[in-house]
């Protein structure tokens, strides 16, 4: 397994409730960054629809359907992992927030639903999805990956249970607002420090349901090093990781090992 992985984050601005042209443009921007050849792209919290609790049935879909084969059909062409968000409409009948990762065959190889529901503010996500109650990892080709949405960052011990599986990359897909951008910059950046592993942290840009989306996308190092990041306009970001630097600030500053409490 190669040490060195290529990331390739989408800061989008998601026309609200229209799948069509969100996925057109998420294409677009695939195409136009081929030659880049991604092992692993990121797209926001409801990349395909935007957010709008009061929306959420009729936004939702099964798995799969148009937005689990719109990914499958990305991965499979560009021969790339693909990780992103939406509404899915469960089995038992259930919404749930669902980070979908698809391989470069087009499988789904990993499902996450959202464990720490917003119950704040104007959104009361909790109100109309249920939460989910497993962390998740997944082994794809290029890393381990574990997986997280927006307002899990906020629990670090989500994170610091996804370390214990060993994972070496760690994602949050979100739908962050402007008057908390600090607080997603901040809390990015100690996930990484803390749990010493990468930290790739893609958000929404634009308006959506009374607010505005912070963008500030990153890739964070395990030292807490920003390596790529956005600003607040719609657009991508790329990096290239070296795994091999998680081993090494371990082992010269061992503070998972030193750790006292399990």
């Amino acid at each position: 397994m190669g040490q060195n992985v290529k990331i390739l984050g989408i800061q989008l601005s998601p026309t609200m409730g229209d799948k069509i042209a969100n996925m057109t443009k998420i294409a677009s921007f695939l195409k136009n960054n081929a030659d880049f050849m991604p092992d692993i792209v990121l797209l926001p919290e409801f990349f395909n629809t935007g957010l709008n609790p009061t929306k959420f049935e009729d936004y939702s879909e099964a798995i799969p359907a148009e937005t689990t084969m719109f990914l499958a059909g990305m991965a499979e062409t560009y021969k790339t992992n693909i990780i992103g968000t939406f509404i899915e409409k469960c089995p038992d009948g259930k919404l749930r927030n669902t980070c979908l990762v698809i391989d470069r065959t087009g499988k789904i190889v990993a499902k996450y639903h959202k464990i720490h529901l917003f119950s704040n503010c104007e959104i009361n996500e909790d109100k109309f999805l249920e939460s989910g109650k497993e962390i998740v990892a997944v082994q794809l080709d290029c890393a381990k990956i574990g997986l997280s949405i927006c307002y899990d960052l906020r629990f670090p011990e989500l994170y610091r249970n996804l370390v214990n599986e060993n994972v070496q990359i760690i994602t949050c897909l979100a739908a962050w607002p402007s008057q908390r951008v600090e607080h997603w910059t901040t809390l990015s950046k100690a996930r990484a420090i803390e749990n010493q592993c990468f930290f790739i942290a893609i958000n929404q840009v634009g308006k959506t349901y009374g607010t505005t989306n912070a963008g500030n996308s990153a890739v964070i190092s395990p030292w807490g090093e920003i390596l790529a990041s956005a600003g607040d306009e719609e657009g991508i970001l790329k990096a290239e990781i070296d795994l091999n630097l998680i081993k090494k600030i371990r082992a010269d500053f061992p503070v998972l090992k030193d750790r006292k409490i399990k």
